[in-house]
C-alpha cells in the first residue's frame, strides 16, 4: 500500500479586516490560515503517509511577506525532516506575471520540496517503499498552454498528475483574476490519480480525480465548506480517497431578513432574533436585509454588540426600491467598518498586482478622504 496526502488551497499570507492576533499582532485572518497550515501538517505526519502533494496556491499572492514565506519553509521542513517527499505546484494567486520573476516557491525547492511554478510542465519520479510513483506537475502557468498534452510515466509503477484549474462542467460562484479551465484532454491521459487544486470545496471530478478542499474558508461562498485534505490509499490498482475535515474559523451567512413594512425597531429586533440563533463569538459573519423602508434606522448600540463579538460582522442593507426583485442587483449599504473595508480591498488587489503601487496609495488616500468627510456631514446633520 502507497499513502499520499493531497492538499490544496493553503493561501499562506490572505488577510482580511481589522483585527489582529492578541499573541503575534499579526492580522487574525493571515494567522488563521497559517495554523490551518499547521494544523494539516500535524495531521499528515500522524497518518505516516509515504508523498505529500500540494495542487497549488500556497500562497494568497505573488510576493508574500517574508515572515509568511518563513512560516510555510517552517512546516514545510517539518515533512521533509521525516523523509516524506514533498512535490506542488503555483497555483493562479502565486504565478508572477511576468515570467522573468522568481517565485515564492522557488524557496521550497532549496530546502528540498519540488515545486514547479513556470510555464512548462515537470515530470519527476521518487520512490515510496518499493514503489515509483511518477509525478506530472502542471502548474498554473503550463495550463494557459491550450494545445498541453501531459502523460503518464510508462517505467513508474503509480502516476499521479498535480494542476490547478477549473474541471470542464464545474460551475464556481465568482471567479477571480486568473481563472483558468481545464481541457478536457488533459485530465484523460490514464493517471491512476488526478490531484485537482483551485476549487475550496473537496469534490469529485471522476474516480480517479479529486478536489482536495482549502484548509480554511475565504468567501461567504464558502461558508458551508468542510476544510481539509485527502489522504489517498493505492492498494491493488486502486486509490482509496478520504477526505480529511479540520477545524476552521466559522463563517455564518445568516438567513437574510426581508424588512418590508418594518420599522426601525422591529428591524433591530429582527437582527437580534437571528443574531441569538447561533453562536457568534469569533465567527465572521454576514446579515443581509432587504426591502428595508427608507429612512428605517437600526440601534447602533446592538451592531457595536455584535461586532465586538465576532471576528466580523456585515449587516448589509438594501433598500426597497433597489432591492434584489426590483432591479436584479441590490444597492447594499454596509453598516459596518467602512475605512477598514476599503484598506482591505485596495490591499488585496495590490498585493497581487492587479493595482500599481502608486496608483493604490492614492487611490486609497483619496478614498479615505471621502469616507471621512461623509462622515462629518453624517454627523453634522445630525
Amino acid at each position: 500500500m502507497v499513502r499520499v496526502a493531497h492538499i490544496s488551497d493553503t493561501h499562506l499570507g490572505y488577510s482580511r479586516y481589522a483585527k489582529l492576533c492578541p499573541e503575534t499582532s499579526r492580522n487574525q485572518r493571515e494567522v488563521d490560515v497559517r495554523e490551518a497550515y499547521r494544523r494539516a501538517v500535524e495531521e499528515i505526519l500522524r497518518r505516516e503517509v509515504d508523498l505529500v502533494v500540494h495542487s497549488g496556491d500556497v500562497f494568497d499572492t505573488i510576493r508574500p511577506a517574508t515572515h509568511v514565506i518563513i512560516d510555510f519553509l517552517r512546516q514545510t521542513d517539518r515533512i521533509l525532516r521525516e523523509g516524506i517527499p514533498y512535490y506542488g505546484i503555483a497555483g493562479n494567486h502565486e504565478t508572477p506575471r511576468l515570467r522573468s520573476t522568481t517565485a515564492a516557491l522557488e524557496y521550497a525547492n532549496m530546502l528540498g520540496a519540488r515545486f514547479a511554478h513556470g510555464y512548462e510542465p515537470v515530470y519527476d519520479s521518487t520512490q515510496a517503499g518499493e514503489t515509483t510513483v511518477g509525478l506530472a506537475l502542471v502548474p498554473h502557468g503550463a495550463v494557459l498552454d491550450r494545445d498541453l498534452v501531459v502523460s503518464p510515466d510508462p517505467a513508474a509503477e503509480i502516476n499521479i498528475m498535480v494542476t490547478h484549474g477549473t474541471v470542464p462542467g464545474l460551475r464556481i460562484h465568482g471567479h477571480e483574476l486568473g481563472d483558468v479551465d481545464l481541457t478536457p484532454g488533459v485530465l484523460d491521459q490514464g493517471f491512476d490519480y488526478v490531484a485537482l487544486g483551485h476549487y475550496h470545496k473537496h469534490h469529485r471530478h471522476n474516480h480517479n480525480s479529486y478536489y482536495a478542499g482549502a484548509t480554511e474558508r475565504f468567501s461567504f461562498a464558502e461558508a458551508d465548506f468542510e476544510t481539509g485534505f485527502v489522504i489517498l490509499d493505492f492498494s491493488g490498482g486502486e486509490v482509496r480517497v478520504e477526505h480529511v475535515p479540520l477545524p476552521a474559523r466559522p463563517m455564518l451567512d445568516l438567513p437574510k431578513i426581508d424588512a418590508r413594512g418594518l420599522s426601525g425597531p422591529e428591524l433591530t429586533e429582527e437582527i437580534r432574533r437571528r443574531a441569538e440563533s447561533v453562536e457568534l463569538n469569533g465567527a465572521i459573519v454576514r446579515l443581509k436585509v432587504v426591502n428595508a423602508p427608507a429612512g428605517s434606522e437600526v440601534d447602533r448600540e446592538l451592531l457595536r454588540e455584535l461586532r465586538s463579538r465576532c471576528l466580523n460582522f456585515s449587516l448589509e442593507i438594501s433598500a426597497a426600491e433597489t432591492a434584489p426583485e426590483a432591479a436584479g442587483e441590490p444597492a447594499a449599504t454596509a453598516f459596518g467598518p467602512l475605512e477598514e473595508e476599503l484598506r482591505s480591498f485596495v490591499e488585496i488587489r495590490r498585493e497581487r498586482g492587479e493595482l500599481e503601487k502608486e496608483f493604490a496609495a492614492e487611490f486609497l488616500e483619496r478614498g479615505v478622504e471621502y469616507l471621512r468627510s461623509a462622515a462629518e456631514e453624517e454627523r453634522a446633520a445630525s
